[in-house]
């Protein structure tokens, strides 16, 4: 690949507000390969979820530019925006947004719903794989009020990977769960990045987390500077 899988160059986003706008991203650069990682770290309300949104296409830039795997995304009209993100992005949330009426295996598919009957049948052969992967064996059948919390993050984390994405994008996916639950997620995070060769970005809180993904990135007053 001679491009990064991830280059945001000079993005700006402002919301509206009184007496002027109030931008919360001002200027950003950052890229990423494939195989790489990233935290990015910050105070609440400094535009971190904004910031993850514009990387998965589920928000525009006011200004500057979001290209993945080498595509300028400004330029994809909607439908292809949403081919992106179900065949290409994965995305995790602090709150799992599992659905409640479905199982362990229902939820982890729920991203190939969109596609034909011959792709439905091989995802689930790929959804039991992932269940044992997040040891979660025993557990497909099961509704997410019968899980708890780390299995339902370990759900949502599986449902995200079930189209194979090279991007994966993670907004406090520790957030709401104990320590030790955190740390086996964050683990399980980084194992899957190595064996599937697939990007990863994670927002948090957790200092000690966001270290173990190598890169820590602070974002504060709209400006995303490098920790050393």
């Amino acid at each position: 690949m001679d491009h990064p899988l991830l280059e945001i160059c000079g993005v700006v986003k402002e919301y509206p507000a009184r007496p002027a706008p109030l931008r919360v991203l001002d200027g950003i650069d950052f890229s990423l390969d494939a195989g790489e990682s990233a935290a990015v770290v910050g105070p609440s309300g400094c535009g971190k979820s904004t910031l993850l949104n514009l990387m998965g296409t589920l928000d525009h830039p006011d200004s500057g530019s979001v290209r993945l795997l080498g595509e300028d995304t400004a330029v994809m009209d909607a439908r292809a925006l949403a081919r992106l993100r179900n065949e290409r992005l994965g995305f995790v949330f602090q709150l799992h947004h599992l659905l409640p009426q479905c199982t362990v295996l229902e939820n982890i598919l729920i991203p190939v719903l969109p596609r034909g009957r011959a792709a439905r049948e091989q995802a689930q052969e790929r959804a039991l794989a992932l269940i044992q992967r997040m040891g979660l064996s025993g557990r497909e059948n099961h509704r997410p009020g019968e899980l708890s919390g780390g299995e339902c993050q370990r759900t949502a984390v599986a449902r995200a990977l079930i189209n194979d994405p090279a991007l994966l994008l993670a907004d406090e996916p520790t957030g709401a769960l104990n320590e030790e639950a955190a740390d086996a997620l964050a683990g399980l995070l980084l194992e899957l990045r190595d064996e599937r060769h697939m990007a990863v970005v994670i927002v948090t809180h957790a200092r000690a987390i966001a270290r173990r993904f190598g890169r820590v990135c602070t974002l504060n007053h709209g400006r995303l500077t490098r920790e050393e």
